[in-house]
Formats: C-alpha cells, sequence, structure tokens
C-alpha cells in the first residue's frame, strides 16, 4: 500500500518572498501557490462542501450565530490522501464575521485564497514564522481599557474636557511618505470598491471618533486602513 507522508514546509520562506504592508509582513496567495507547487508536488487546496446544492452556498458553511466559514484542506492528486479539515471564518476588511446571508462572491473570493495560505500553514508549516508573529502583534493591538479623564472621555454632560493624556501626546504621528501611500491606496480602494469604502470610511469615523477620513496623522491610522485595505485586495 502507498502512503503519502505530509511535506514540512517550515523554513522554506525566503525575505524575498515577503512583502511588507506599514508594519505588518505578508507572503501574497499567489506566491504561496507557487511555493506549494515547488515544495509540495500533487498536493491541491481544496473545499469542502456542504449538504447545500445552492451553487455558491454549497462550499460555505453556516455557524450557530448566523455567520458563515469555509472548510479547507488539502489533497494529494495522485494518492487522494486528505489533510484534516481546517474552518476559515469568512470576514470583513475590520476582521468581523459576516451574516451569512450578506456573503458576496467577493468575500467568499477572498476567504478562499486567505484560507489557502492559513491552511498551508496549519497542514504543512508553511509561513508558519509570519502566521506567530501576526498572532503576536494583533493580542499586543488590543485596545486599553478607557482613561478617565482624558480628552476623549467626558464622564458627566457639559464637562470639561482635561488636557491629554502623556500617552495620547506620545501617539508617533505618520510620516509624510508612508501617509502619501495610504491616501494613494485610499483612492484605487474607492474606484474598486465604492461599496467597501463605505464601510471602511465609517469604521474608521468609529475607531478613531472622528467625523471624516482625513486628514491621517497618526501612525495607527494608517495602519488601520492599510490593515483593511489588504482584507479585501492584497494587491493594493
Amino acid at each position: 500500500m502507498t502512503t503519502t507522508t505530509l511535506p514540512d514546509l517550515a523554513g522554506v520562506i525566503k525575505t524575498t518572498d515577503i512583502y511588507k504592508k506599514m508594519k505588518f509582513d505578508y507572503v501574497a496567495w499567489a506566491k504561496t501557490a507557487q511555493i506549494l507547487r515547488e515544495h509540495a508536488p500533487g498536493w491541491q487546496f481544496c473545499l469542502e462542501k456542504t449538504n447545500s446544492d445552492n451553487e455558491l452556498s454549497s462550499y460555505i458553511f453556516k455557524a450557530p450565530n448566523g455567520s458563515g466559514y469555509i472548510m479547507g484542506y488539502f489533497e494529494h492528486i495522485d494518492t487522494k490522501v486528505k489533510s484534516s479539515l481546517f474552518p476559515f471564518a469568512i470576514t470583513d476588511f475590520a476582521n468581523k464575521a459576516i451574516v451569512f446571508d450578506k456573503i458576496s462572491c467577493t468575500d467568499f473570493q477572498n476567504s478562499h485564497r486567505r484560507g489557502l495560505c492559513a491552511c498551508a500553514c496549519f497542514t504543512f508549516g508553511l509561513a508558519y514564522e509570519l502566521w506567530a508573529q501576526i498572532e503576536i502583534e494583533e493580542a499586543a493591538k488590543l485596545p486599553p481599557p478607557p482613561e478617565q479623564g482624558t480628552r476623549g472621555t467626558p464622564t458627566g454632560p457639559n464637562q470639561k474636557l482635561d488636557p491629554v493624556s502623556d500617552k495620547a501626546k506620545n501617539d508617533p504621528p505618520i510620516t509624510n511618505d508612508a501617509r502619501n501611500v495610504i491616501n494613494a491606496k485610499l483612492m484605487k480602494f474607492s474606484e474598486l470598491y465604492p461599496d467597501e469604502m463605505k464601510k471602511l470610511v465609517e469604521a474608521y469615523k468609529k475607531e478613531f471618533k472622528v467625523s471624516k477620513i482625513s486628514p491621517i496623522t497618526l501612525a495607527r491610522q494608517g495602519e488601520f486602513l492599510s490593515h483593511a485595505i489588504s482584507k479585501i485586495d492584497d494587491t493594493l
């Protein structure tokens, strides 16, 4: 009987495979696919089907809370050996789960590409170094509890705002070069995805408690926008 061993692709990626968006490192999904063809020949990424016969929905599972997710796996084309199923949530640009009935073909497409990369890490260890670093950085970025007495948190009606805290004063400004890059991405993003741009603007205003998206003055504002855009289109 022929046995098939899962390739170990830990340590395969090179610095030349990585590109940076703001402070985050990525390997593009197309590069991930090329690495798999080279180092894991015969293995192809697949999606498990549901019991539904409704075309696109036949590949989207419904979670108990009404959001959607896909179940990816790798299968060897010669031996038909399959890897374990890997669930991957279908999310928007802010990494929030999308209600099942509102999942678009673009949402499905983007989650398929990202699911390929995540499942390759889970199954073969491909680019585990980046995934581990991203998890550490995202955990560190959890918002702190609101500070009492800062300029943005009045505790009573008509309360006079206190001076900005030292922590806010030390919030690093965005560089001119980074601002220009983000503005160029926003223009292109608005042309390609006008509906998503509206959602992004609303999320930005809510996140930073501003009335409009410009001017971009802080580094973390640029990081927020860059990360949100990459969730929709990682070519921008």
